[in-house]
């Protein structure tokens, strides 16, 4: 467990327990009164509570309540002078997960706490078996039912044994980056640092020494000196995102280091030599950019040593109801809210929609939706417009088209309702950035 809560009036207590915990490796809020109580533990999100039942504003058992009413996952327990049988039972009833009664000792605490991290472990041993029953692979933000992702799993995990180069390829928002923390995770490396260089926006010169660092008086502005990721990433892995943004310069000096494992700071004449993983990942076709001479082609095959593709959602349709349910949840114990599910109808309109912007979008959209929801489930009308309004063309009935079609025109529509560049992409969850070069792409300008 990590973090905690104590609600209680007494001084005191208060203090035995937060150092206490803080011994024990937790991070400990505070509070006197329930009512700020609450406040904090809507705030924080402790994953347990030491709540007395005795509050100078409140009736502790009332609290409970209004905790057990968010659907926040915690672990409450109990502690009061005023210890009888019946006031355990109806709090246990209620939601409570343990009883304490004062004076209590820092032991009695302890073998609490145990029971807690006992049944928390359990609990997530049983998700998983549930999972791995239903054909769903899970870890962290990474869910998928898909036979195609799964392998791309399966093979995910033979490399992450490996030193080699990896290439993650695919459309923005599809969990390149995602894909790229679960490959260094299950690597011998998976105790040192990940280190993410994002390559799209920067300046060359600030690229340059974001990744390699830079001294003193280097460049307008560089007062002083700067370690760069792949010095901080010493021993573990960096992953360069949207690598096919990188300009000559820099894509020459990740070559040297490729080659040698070996660079020099911007500005610097020293070379240093550091043990590092590298994973790539692009939205761009960058045997196309080879061919048009905008991508240097030793460098291209030092990255694609293992060269891994993650489909877009429109084609995995399977996985939208896992990620449709798993971030509803997350959203509604961030916002202290009742959402369990979406009617049927919403759930159809989900799988329907072509999703360009692919799980980023989908993300965007549930967050929406649960914010705005008025019931406890997700319906038609909590969804934004486009998605709800998304409709093929009716010429589409009588010919086939093709995915590039599907996106521009989408796009296009977005982009007619919208009043920015920013706005367009946030409603299809990219980057400005991609969507400029998909613009330009389908001759939108």
């Amino acid at each position: 467990m990590k973090s905690a809560l104590v609600i209680d009036d007494d001084r005191n207590i208060q203090t035995a327990l937060q150092i206490h915990l803080e011994d024990l490796g937790m991070e400990t809020s505070v509070a006197r009164t329930g009512t700020e109580g609450l406040r904090i533990f809507k705030l924080v999100k402790p994953e347990i509570v030491l709540l007395d039942l005795k509050l100078p504003d409140m009736d502790g058992l009332k609290v409970l309540e209004e905790i057990v009413a968010t659907q926040i996952k915690t672990f409450t327990v109990i502690i009061t002078a005023y210890a009888t049988v019946d006031t355990a039972v109806k709090a246990i009833k209620m939601g409570a997960f343990e009883y304490l009664a004062k004076p209590f000792t820092a032991a009695q605490v302890s073998h609490v706490l145990e029971l807690v991290e006992k049944i928390h472990t359990l609990e997530s041993e049983v998700s998983t078996l549930k999972q791995k029953l239903r054909g769903v692979f899970q870890e962290g933000d990474f869910i998928t039912k898909s036979r195609r992702v799964l392998k791309i799993l399966e093979t995910a995990r033979q490399v992450a044994d490996s030193n080699a180069s990896v290439l993650l390829c695919g459309e923005s928002g599809t969990g390149k980056s995602i894909l790229a923390r679960l490959i260094h995770t299950w690597s011998p490396r998976k105790d040192r640092p990940f280190v993410t260089v994002p390559a799209t926006g920067l300046q060359e010169n600030l690229l340059e020494s974001d990744l390699f660092g830079h001294v003193r008086g280097a460049f307008t502005g560089a007062i002083k000196d700067k370690q760069g990721k792949l010095e901080a990433a010493d021993g573990g892995t960096v992953f360069l995102d949207e690598v096919g943004d990188m300009s000559p310069t820099v894509q020459a000096k990740l070559l040297h280091f490729l080659q040698y494992r070996e660079f020099t700071k911007v500005g610097d004449t020293k070379t240093l030599q550091v043990d590092v993983r590298v994973i790539t990942a692009t939205n761009r076709d960058l045997e196309a950019m080879v061919r048009e001479k905008a991508f240097r082609e030793d460098l291209f095959y030092r990255l694609n040593v293992i060269e891994i593709f993650m489909p877009p959602l429109r084609e995995r349709i399977e996985d939208v109801p896992l990620f449709a349910a798993y971030f509803l949840d997350r959203f509604a114990r961030g916002n202290g809210k009742i959402v369990k599910g979406l009617t049927e109808e919403a759930l159809h309109v989900l799988q329907s929609y072509p999703w360009p912007g692919n799980i980023r979008e989908l993300v965007n959209g549930i967050e929406r939706a649960t914010i705005l929801a008025k019931g406890d489930q997700i319906t038609l009308d909590d969804l934004p417009e486009h998605i709800t309004g998304f409709r093929p063309d009716e010429h589409r009935a009588d010919r086939l088209v093709s995915l590039a079609e599907l996106e521009k025109e989408h796009i296009k529509a977005v982009l007619a309702r919208t009043t920015s560049m920013e706005e367009a992409a946030r409603v299809l969850g990219i980057d400005p950035a991609t969507l400029w070069r998909k613009r330009k792409r389908y001759h939108l300008d």
